[in-house]
Parts: C-alpha cells; sequence; structure tokens
C-alpha cells in the first residue's frame, strides 16, 4: 500500500510539473523582455525584478517535483552507508559552519555494507540533513548515530534539538508539499522517503519535546556471493 501510495504521488508530482513548465517559462521569459526594455521607470523595474524571482522560485519547485516523480533508475551496489554519510558532511561543511552547527558522526562498528546506489543515497542523507539544520536552533549540535544490528542490517538515527514537529504535520512528514518554511517546496522529506524505500529500507521521523526531533534508517545487509 506504500508503495502504490508513492507511485500516485510520484505520478501527480510529475504532471503538475509538466503542466507548471511551460507557463512559467513563458512568464519568465516576457519579465526578462521587458527588463531590458524598461529602463528609466524604478517602480516597473523593482516589479518586474519580483515577477523574475517568483518564476526562478517556481522553477525549483518544478525541478524538484520532476526529481521526484520521474527519478533515474536506481542502480544498486554493495557499500558502507556510513562512508556515504561522511562524503555529504563533507560538501555541506560550509553550511554547517555558517551556521554554526557541529555534527557528530558515530560510524556503525563494525562498520555494515548495504546494497546503495550511492549517489542517490547520497541525495536522501543530504535533504535529511539540510532539513535538520534548518530546524536546528543557531549553535546547537547534530547527531548521527549508525549501528549494525545481528542480522547485519544498518540502523542510523539523525537528530537534533529543534523546536517540536506538530503531530499534524509530522504525520503527513514525508508527502510531497509538506512544510512548515516559508518558501520552500517541501519536496526533501518525500524525496528522501522515496529513495530509501526504492532500496528496500525505511525510514521513520519522531519528534518529542523531552528528547527533539530524530529520523531513523533502516537498510538490509548487502545480499554476499
Amino acid at each position: 500500500m506504500n508503495r502504490e501510495r508513492v507511485k500516485i504521488s510520484q505520478d501527480v508530482a510529475a504532471a503538475v510539473a509538466q503542466e507548471m513548465r511551460n507557463p512559467v517559462f513563458g512568464i519568465a521569459s516576457a519579465a526578462q523582455l521587458l527588463r531590458y526594455r524598461v529602463t528609466d521607470d524604478p517602480v516597473m523595474e523593482r516589479n518586474i525584478g519580483r515577477i523574475v524571482r517568483e518564476a526562478e522560485r517556481l522553477n525549483a519547485l518544478i525541478t524538484a517535483l520532476l526529481d521526484f516523480g520521474r527519478p533515474a533508475p536506481i542502480q544498486l551496489a554493495p557499500a558502507d552507508p556510513d562512508l556515504v554519510w561522511a562524503d555529504v558532511l563533507a560538501r555541506h561543511r560550509g553550511v554547517l559552519e555558517s551556521k554554526a552547527v557541529l555534527v557528530r558522526h558515530t560510524p556503525a562498528e563494525p562498520r555494515c555494507r548495504c546494497n546503495l546506489d550511492t549517489e542517490q543515497f547520497a541525495q536522501a542523507c543530504s535533504n535529511l540533513l539540510i532539513n535538520a539544520v534548518e530546524a536546528a536552533p543557531e549553535g546547537t549540535d547534530l547527531s548521527i548515530v549508525s549501528s549494525g544490528e545481528p542480522d547485519g542490517s544498518w540502523t542510523c538515527r539523525l537528530h537534533n534539538d529543534g523546536a517540536l514537529i506538530a503531530p499534524e504535520i509530522l504525520s503527513r512528514a514525508f508527502d510531497p508539499l509538506v512544510t512548515t518554511k516559508p518558501g520552500h517546496a517541501g519536496m526533501g522529506l518525500a524525496a528522501a522517503h522515496r529513495i530509501i524505500g526504492e532500496h528496500g529500507g525505511s525510514i521513520s521521523l519522531t519528534s518529542t519535546a523531552d528528547d527533539g526531533t530524530s529520523v531513523t534508517i533502516v537498510l538490509s545487509a548487502a545480499d554476499l556471493p
């Protein structure tokens, strides 16, 4: 049932993006043309600039919808998910430093190997990290703690001490276009949910006043020859 729900969401996201693409392109092109024609009216210039910025924001939403609705085929191979996390943290070092956020990453010991599409899994991890950074109060820490289970599966918990997520948002957090942040597309968690699901894994979100907010990922062990 969950797979069917995700498939329906993907189809709707792709259809909406396709319908939006041409009108938004037309609006952006017309605004750019007007910008070159109108050079002596500051009010007109200011409003044209606003149209262009809003068109760019819509284009970013269209791209996110298409990425969710028409993703590249997943290619799985045995890999260490904690190595992917380490690479993602290195890529986002600038963002972390700009918000004075420290991330403590504790890999599983012994290390685990799961069937991964490392590029798409890295995208899921990036989405989760960005979401956590945006939710975390400035100057606070995030933790990523991984562990190996007796059956060889890998469990990872990304935790932040941000504000409590309202129950009505928490229950729909992995749905497309659900967000509490103005100006955000609300596609990051939905895309991460789709990617983890296509890896045969699970992802869950909890948020309590006492313990903060955590995302937990579980992936099965890689098939050994």
